[in-house]
Parts: structure tokens; sequence; C-alpha cells
């Protein structure tokens, strides 16, 4: 067993992309939990990928070497069922059947990865990463998809392990209940230019963000005592230089200073360098004054600057009296698959049940079980209409996904699958809880085919969204798929909905992947917006909101 795992000096550079996301990055990893924070896009997941052998550095070591220790990455993305989840599916050995009772996997859900809510996705897939035993486990965004007795089962397992644990998480409930220690990668602006730094800080979330901003506020004050040391030798030399130059004319002039006017003559000694060795070094030393503060300005680091600010859809309501549409009757799992067919009654015994109960501006549609052994969600006659702000809420397995499936079963199928802004009559913006390759592919088409102010306010969205609108041109312009991170993803479907002129709305678990900023952006704009929102969520932002 690893008492730590180090990276020194790191160097990395995606294939193809155009800078360095890593240069010289290190960082510790003791026993116990390390939170890894950072803002979405900033590297979380390739460090962490690097960190145990899935990528190679450029440049830098891992020590002790990856190929020592057994390791176990459980990632961010359902795209793919867990590689050995055909030996957890045959292993009951006790260690592996206490995982499976604290995270309550289901026996044949090893059997039906595909058809698995996200939710019990996610728990499956942390089953597996929790039931190799490791000696290092990396947790990329675990508590996504899930709701929050799956969330409290999700920290009483990372309790349990003894090893090297890193978790990579915007849930700041989750670090602050887990982990001693917190490792953020943080953006810093030095010598002209931004960089990627990784800062270590002692406690969880709440201690960790006070501490940076407290050296943030330091680091500030530091630089601009600096600019201002470097402002007054600056103006002492300026000032010298011009008196000297006033006393070379008046000695031209053949203007002669009287011997008690000893301001003029100290002006001459130092801003003139030709008047002999003492004030050729007066000037020196002035000089090496000058060089050394602008070396003082030069080192000193600050935090990046960060974008924020609300997002504008710049849309009105539909004129439409009804843009979304279910019978009443039982939506059998399964069948809510974008098919379009009606719910039906007849030998439907459903395990769950719709709840709706009106607030004062907007609805709350409530998941409730009812029998452990149905197969189904029952709903009443659902209607949508141009002005509704309906939050869908409830545990995991009980139908959330299969309801909003069914709901934009009657539009267009690119947006049923997973991304699409489409609609002629309704202009709707869907997103779905997996957000893979092919979701990536479509957003980027999507923002290669805007032009003009379109691409220009989209790219301000994006930024708004502290979101890099720079390196999502280079993407765009070379073709390249694969290199946004799913928060940058699910960034850019919100900024190209925001040019689309969207009317509808519906998002299931939306945020996903999102650092806390753009969670808090993102809330404000479905909170203000004058069309009509679906949103599947277990977040307690957003349900707050």
């Amino acid at each position: 067993m690893i008492t730590a795992l180090d990276l020194n000096h790191i160097n990395f550079t995606h294939p193809s992309a155009p800078d360095p996301l890593f240069e010289g990055v290190s960082a510790q990893f003791p026993r116990g939990w390390t939170a890894l924070l950072g803002d979405n896009g900033i590297g979380k997941t390739t460090l962490v990928r690097l960190a145990v052998g899935a990528l190679r550095p450029d440049s830098g070591t891992v020590s002790p070497a990856t190929s020592s220790y057994a390791a176990s990455y459980c990632p961010q993305r359902l795209d793919e069922p867990p590689a050995n989840l055909d030996d957890f599916a045959s292993d009951w050995s006790p260690e592996t059947q206490a995982v499976r009772n604290a995270l309550g996997i289901g026996d044949d859900w090893c059997w039906r990865w595909d058809t698995l809510s996200g939710g019990e996705a996610k728990r499956l897939q942390l089953a597996c990463a929790f039931a190799a035993r490791p000696d290092v486990l990396v947790l990329d965004e675990p508590t996504n998809h899930v709701d929050a007795p799956t969330r409290d089962a999700i920290a009483a397992a990372m309790r349990l392990f003894d090893g090297v644990g890193i978790v990579v998480s915007h849930d700041t409930a989750l670090i602050d209940a887990t982990c001693a220690r917190c490792v953020m990668l943080e953006r810093r602006h030095v010598r002209g230019r931004n960089v990627t730094v990784a800062v270590a800080y002692q406690g969880g979330y709440a201690q960790a963000s006070a501490q940076r901003k407290a050296n943030d506020s330091r680091d500030a004050e530091a630089l601009a005592e600096a600019r201002r040391a470097e402002r007054r030798i600056a103006g002492v030399r300026a000032q010298r230089a011009e008196h000297a130059r006033e006393l070379d004319a008046r000695k031209r002039r053949g203007d002669r200073i009287d011997p008690r006017d000893h301001d003029s003559r100290n002006r001459l000694k130092y801003g003139k360098p030709t008047l002999g060795a003492a004030a050729s070094r007066a000037a020196a030393q002035l000089d090496g004054r000058l060089d050394e503060a602008r070396r003082a300005v030069g080192s000193l680091s600050v935090a990046a600057k960060r974008y924020g600010g609300g997002i504008w859809m710049g849309t009105e309501p539909s004129h439409r009296r009804e843009l979304l549409h279910v019978a009443a009757g039982v939506i059998r799992y399964g069948d809510g698959m974008g098919s379009g067919s009606s719910p039906r009654t007849e030998g439907a015994s459903p395990r769950a049940e719709l709840a709706v109960r009106p607030h004062d501006d907007w609805t709350m549609w409530t998941v409730e079980e009812t029998d452990p052994n149905g197969d189904g969600l029952l709903v009443p006659e659902l209607s949508v209409g141009p002005r509704d702000h309906i939050m869908v809420a409830g545990p995991n397995g009980l139908g959330k996904t299969t309801l909003i499936r069914a709901l934009l079963g009657g539009l267009e199928q690119p947006v049923r699958e997973g991304f699409g802004i489409a609609g002629t009559d309704v202009p709707t913006l869907a997103v779905g809880q997996r957000t893979g390759a092919d979701a990536e592919r479509k957003a980027m088409a999507a923002l290669a085919g805007l032009h003009g102010g379109d691409r220009a306010r989209a790219l301000s969205v994006y930024a708004r969204l502290n979101a890099d609108p720079d390196r999502l041109l280079a993407d765009s312009r070379g073709g390249n798929g694969g290199h946004l991170s799913p928060g940058e993803l699910r960034k850019l479907m919100l900024a190209l909905g925001a040019v689309r002129g969207v009317r509808l709305i519906v998002m299931d678990e939306p945020t996903n992947h999102l650092d806390l900023g753009s969670k808090e952006a993102l809330a404000r704009m479905l909170r203000d917006f004058p069309g009509a929102v679906v949103l599947a969520t277990h977040d307690a932002l957003l349900l707050g909101s």
C-alpha cells in the first residue's frame, strides 16, 4: 500500500491542441481523500488520468511509478459500462457484498446497463470502482445523476476506503463530509500570461475556499503595492532626468547655478551621469532600484480574470396554447424513449406515480414509489403551456428520465437524443443527462454553422459561464472532437440555445458536470426565462431557486 502519490513538474499538451494544458504542475496526494477542484475545462480529469497512468506526461514524473501500484479510475461519463463489470457481476466476496449493500445495487443491474437510470448507472459504476480494491482510487464527479440518499451512501463508502483517494467534484457537501485536504487547479496571471497551478489547502471545501479567497486578496494587494513602488521609482527617475536636461540646457546657455542652490546642484548630480563617478553610481543605483521593482511586479502572480454575469436568452413565449402533451396512463420503463407512443393502462402495474403540485408561478411534478415490484410510471394527463416552469423531482430509478423522453416523443429525433435545438413552430432546447461524443459533434457543428452576431453572442454567453472561447474556437476550426470536458459541453449547449431564440427548454439533470459559478448562472437564467421550462434535477441549488 503506497502512502502518497506525487506528481512533479508535469508538462502536458493534448494532441493537436494549440497550447499546453500543464506547464510544470506539481501536486501531492497522501492517503485519505483529497478533493481536486477547479473550473470546467481546467484539466482536472486530465490530471487524474496522468496520475493513474491512463495518460503519459510530455515531461515530469509520477512517483511511485504507475506500474508499481493498482489504480482504479471511475469516470464522470456514463457512455460505456465499467471495464470490470463482468468481474463485479460474479464477485460475491464479503468485501464486494458490502459495496453492493452500501450502494443499493440490484441483483439484475449488471445485466441491464443500457436500461438503468442515470443514478442507477452511476451507483453501479462506483460499485465496480470500489470493488476493485485499488491502492489509488479516483472518483470523477461521483455524485452526478444521484439523489440525496445515494449521495449519502457514496460518502459512507468513501469513508471506508483507506488508500490514496482523489475525488474530482463540484459537490461541496460531499467534499466537506469526506475530504481532509483540497488541491485546487487555479488559473494565475503572471508575466503577462495565464498559467495553471495546483495549490494545496488543508480542510474541506469551506475551509479551502476561505483560504483561497484570503490568498487571492493578499496576492492582489502585494501586486498593487509592487506596482505603486515601481511607479514611485520611475517617477523619481523621470523627474531627475528632466531636471538634468534643464540644468544641462542652462549650462550650454552659460547660465550660472547659484552655489547656494543645493536642490539644483543635487538634481544635476543625480540626473546627469556624465558629472563624475559618484553621480554615475547614484544614477546606476536608481536604475537598479527601478529594474528590481519591475522584476518584483513581473514575478508576482494573481488570480486570472474570471468571467461571470447573467445569461439573456432573448426570446418570448410561444403563441401556442400547448407545447407538450402526455395522455394519462402508465409509461412503462423503456417505452419513453422518444417513440411518441401514448401511455398504456391495460395490464400495467406501475412502480411509481407522478403527483402534480402547482405553486404560485411554477409547478412541481414529484415521482413517488407506490409498488417496488411494479414496472412503469403512472401519470395523469400532462400538458406544458407556453409559460409553464415545471420541476420534476424524485428518487433515482423511478422514471424521471422516462417521463422526459415521453414528453419529447413528438419532437424531432435530433432533439430527443441527448442534445438538440430544433423545431420551426416551437424552437426547443433539449439537453439529456448523458451527453457523450455524439452530442459534442452536434454541438460543435451547430457552432460552426453560426456567423456574425450570432456566433459572437454565443461565445459571449459561453464566456459568462466561465469557459474559454479561444479554446472553443480552436477546436471548432480544427474539427477536433473530444477536447471539451462534460461541463464545457453543457455550457456550449446553453450558449447555442441562447442565440436560437428557443421557447421551450427541457433539461434532465442540467447541473451535472457544472462548476458552482455556472450552476448559479444557470439557476438565474432558468428562473428568468420567459418561455416554458421542464427541468428534472436533484440539485439543491436549482431546487432552492
